[in-house]
């Protein structure tokens, strides 16, 4: 069984992505953006839906009957005992030539909810590859962090040996034995530790992407080492994002496509024109006399009517229903335009806190990589006077638990400044995944 699943790990190595990959992915099999697509078409198909209203409704109709026994003769307009065969054939057209705008303004409402619908979908597809992105980071994180346990834990299990050989040669004593001992359990509890929150951070990676749980995953950490904190102006990229951002785009278009609704709501109290015509004809025969009436085709012709009229209906009362529609488009066209307001402030205080940061994350990771520096040449000297016998234990504890603290400032920070760089390059016009509008 273990020869066999190595050649199953050898036969499907894992596959190697980078942050944009991974996004790009996660957009094309997201459940929430095929839900959105769907959405979509939907707005497409209601779109077309509304431009035909606009067109004459054509109808046909065709009937026939059989009548046993006592009835009507058509001709002399008498009861008779006889049995007859009839049908009748209509076409018809009717088309409204004003209804308070309904229809119009009907159209113009589904065609804003079909950009809307455009701009919905670029948000959960932005919305994913911001969770992916988060993962991802997270990812590289832990793996950063289970570097940096085991290269403690390494260093821990040497001077463990190095101190055992200073007790044999009585110049440790057991205590700092003991204490190097408990040193070196301690990195390898972190080590454990950090590989288990790695195992999470994959699990939410795949999740987030909707990638096979069971299939292997590898990433690459393409962030530079080097980062020079950028001055941005945060107000230019505020006005940008106000003016572009596709969150504020689909609530500007929310607030018109509600105010279309509002208008189309109000022209329920205006009168209804409609224009309407049609063509029929019928044919009828005795089947006691086929004779007594003319032929199939001469009746068509002789019995065909045309007619052609307009018609008006008024509203005047109808349960309060136009009432209560003009109102529930009201209250819906007020609730899009707060949720407008608290949009532009969401995307400004985002912008804001993307902005400084970015900035600040960029500073502190210089720092920290100062503070590494100064912290390694800190440590190698105590580590060397350690296996000389120079320093306690407690000494080369406390320079390992600053070297390591080091080590993880410089981690976060530099992974904390990619993810507001890539914000800010977000709100700046640069899409997640690129290629999309």
């Amino acid at each position: 069984m273990i020869i066999s699943a190595g050649f199953m790990a050898l036969a499907s190595p894992a596959q190697t992505m980078t942050m944009d990959e991974c996004m790009s992915y996660a957009v094309e099999h997201s459940v929430s953006v095929g839900k959105q697509e769907n959405a979509l078409d939907n707005a497409r198909m209601n779109y077309r839906e509304s431009v035909a209203s606009l067109f004459p409704s054509v109808s046909a109709g065709v009937s026939a009957s059989t009548n046993f026994g006592r009835s009507i003769d058509p001709e002399t307009n008498s009861y008779t005992t006889v049995t007859t065969f009839s049908n009748s054939y209509s076409l018809s057209a009717s088309m409204p030539l004003f209804a308070g705008l309904r229809y119009v303004n009907g159209m113009r409402a589904a065609k804003v909810a079909r950009a809307r619908g455009y701009s919905d979908l670029q948000v959960a597809r932005d919305r994913v590859a911001m969770d992916v992105m988060r993962a991802y980071i997270d990812v590289l994180y832990y793996k950063g962090a289970v570097t940096i346990a085991g290269e403690q834990l390494a260093e821990a299990r040497m001077q463990l040996q190095q101190a055992q050989a200073l007790f044999d040669c009585g110049r440790k004593s057991a205590a700092e034995v003991a204490e190097v001992s408990s040193q070196e359990a301690n990195y390898d509890y972190l080590l454990t530790e950090q590989q288990n929150n790695l195992a999470m951070a994959w699990i939410r990676l795949r999740d987030a992407m909707n990638y096979p749980q069971e299939s292997t995953l590898d990433v690459v950490d393409c962030g530079s080492s080097e980062i020079v904190p950028q001055d941005v102006h945060e107000e230019s990229v505020v006005q940008h994002a106000l003016a572009g951002n596709v969150k504020v785009v689909s609530s500007e278009l929310a607030v018109k496509e509600y105010r279309l609704h509002y208008l189309r709501a109000k022209g329920a109290w205006f009168p209804t024109i409609s224009l309407s015509a049609g063509i029929s004809t019928n044919y009828y025969t005795n089947f006691d006399n086929r004779y007594a009436y003319p032929g199939f085709s001469s009746q068509l012709k002789n019995n065909r009517g045309e007619y052609i009229g307009v018609s008006m209906s008024i509203p005047i009362f109808s349960n309060l229903s136009r009432l209560s529609s003009v109102r529930s488009s009201r209250n819906a066209l007020r609730n899009a335009e707060l949720d407008l307001a608290a949009t532009r402030n969401a995307v400004e205080s985002e912008v804001v806190q993307a902005c400084g940061q970015m900035k600040g994350y960029g500073m502190q990771y210089n720092l920290a990589m100062k503070k590494l520096a100064a912290s390694q040449l800190a440590y190698d000297g105590i580590a060397a006077k350690f296996a000389e016998g120079l320093v306690t234990a407690i000494d080369l504890q406390s320079a390992s638990t600053t070297l390591l603290q080091a080590k993880s400032d410089c981690l976060r920070s530099r992974l904390q400044y990619m993810i507001e760089k890539r914000m800010v390059d977000y709100y700046s016009g640069v899409p997640f995944v690129q290629g999309e509008n």
